[in-house]
């Protein structure tokens, strides 16, 4: 899915530096061709939306480094068709095609009336619910007296047009039976500079299309398609765009719009967990190495044959004695065999001998972690404390070095 979209208009470091580079000439065209641009806008309110009004706004946009070419035009006189669709490939695209085929775009997502008029949507409703806003759209296309047709996105989302199709909405072909095809594709001068991501929006589509020196949107305009009879909407939906992906050259995915959201998500997901991950990897204080090494020694007196690096490792991770023996202990940890300190293959002549009544008391069923090791009573004299301290400890070490050397065929 990730070949659909562009995460990063650059696609090399290099376009970047050269980027940097040219910024300051960039951002003086900028400024320049949004005057220039300003004049356009006041050309669509004073005059009527026309053919001769599309291409005057063409020739301004023109002069603004938006060039149009329409390679193929196949558009048939006689099929009036009131719904055009096309790929999605940058924010901006509804617009190249008006300047061709004067059409209403709807706004999807609720606009602000400003944002509307520039960049050339129509409000039919959406903020009333999407069946208000289906309705209007299906009124609008049956009454003859507009003019103008319908642009519609059946992807619903943008993509980067090089690779593949999204699955098809059935909407736009259950509102007529005639549909007028397009394509669009685009490509930039001098730097391959994508012309939309994964998460721009049409302000950043917009300043990236004044900043270089040249954006050129083809058309492809293809013969008009009608509804079979016995033909249902989804596999007209499927017929038309059979027909987009054979003349972009791309192929048919099953993935939606609401795929693409998902996969924004996970991304964004990521990044928090990388970004919170690298804010805790900070180099531990003198007194936490100190407490540590303290502990790596205790767990070293039950598990002698652990390596204290592998030891070390895990109680940087854990703090605590009781889940690091735990660990080991269940196999969770791996340990090298290079690993700089005693074999784990042989029992260290180092270790204490432990009397028979201890080992008497020693249960290997269970893990130490796991195990009660409190008196069954509590001794009165602070010496007869002490011995049982002792002795429950003693029971507790010897209880979790049988079950490492069982777990590692020691015995």
């Amino acid at each position: 899915m990730d070949r659909l979209f562009d995460i990063s208009r650059f696609p090399d470091p290099g376009s970047v530096v050269l980027t940097i580079f040219y910024f300051p000439f960039g951002l003086v065209l900028v400024i320049i061709r949004l005057f220039i641009a300003l004049h356009g806008l006041l050309v669509s309110c004073i005059l009527p939306k026309s053919a001769a009004t599309s291409f005057i706004l063409k020739s301004i946009f023109a002069v603004v480094g938006i060039h149009i070419m329409v390679q193929e035009d196949k558009r048939d006189e006689k099929k009036k068709a009131k719904i055009l669709v096309a790929n999605y490939i940058s924010h901006l695209d509804h617009m190249i095609i008006d300047f061709i085929q004067p059409c209403h775009t709807p706004d999807y997502q609720g606009l602000s009336g400003f944002e509307q008029w520039v960049f050339a949507y129509k409000n039919f409703g959406i903020s009333k619910g999407t069946d208000t806003f289906e309705k209007n759209i299906k009124d609008y296309v049956t009454d003859d007296s507009n003019k103008f047709p319908v642009l519609l996105w059946p992807e619903k989302t943008t993509t980067n047009g090089r690779k593949g199709l999204l699955k098809f909405d059935k909407f736009p072909f259950s509102c007529s039976s005639i549909i007028q095809p397009m394509t669009i594709q685009a490509t930039r001068w001098p730097l391959d500079v994508k012309v939309t991501t994964l998460t721009s929006n049409r302000w950043t589509d917009f300043f990236w299309s004044m900043f270089f020196p040249y954006t050129i949107f083809k058309i492809k305009i293809l013969p008009a398609m009608e509804k079979s009879v016995d033909e249902s909407v989804e596999e007209f939906a499927d017929r038309v765009r059979e027909k987009l992906s054979s003349t972009l050259k791309v192929r048919m995915t099953d993935y939606t719009f609401e795929d693409k959201e998902k996969y924004i998500k996970k991304l964004d997901s990521e990044s928090k967990l990388k970004k919170a991950s690298s804010n805790k990897k900070t180099k531990p204080n003198p007194a936490e190495l100190a407490e540590v090494s303290k502990m790596a020694q205790q767990v070293k007196e039950v598990l002698p044959e652990t390596p204290l690096s592998v030891i070390e490792k895990d109680l940087l991770k854990t703090k605590d004695i009781d889940r690091t023996i735990s660990n080991i202990l269940e196999g969770k940890i791996v340990i090298p065999r290079n690993a700089s300190d005693s074999s784990i293959l042989s029992v260290p002549s180092s270790i204490p001998e432990v009397s028979q009544e201890i080992r008497d008391k020693v249960n290997t069923q269970v893990s130490p972690a796991q195990q009660k090791y409190s008196a069954h009573y509590f001794p009165k004299s602070s010496s007869d404390r002490h011995q049982s301290f002792e002795e429950r400890k003693k029971i507790m070490i010897e209880t979790a070095r049988q079950i490492y050397m069982e777990k590692h065929g020691l015995h």
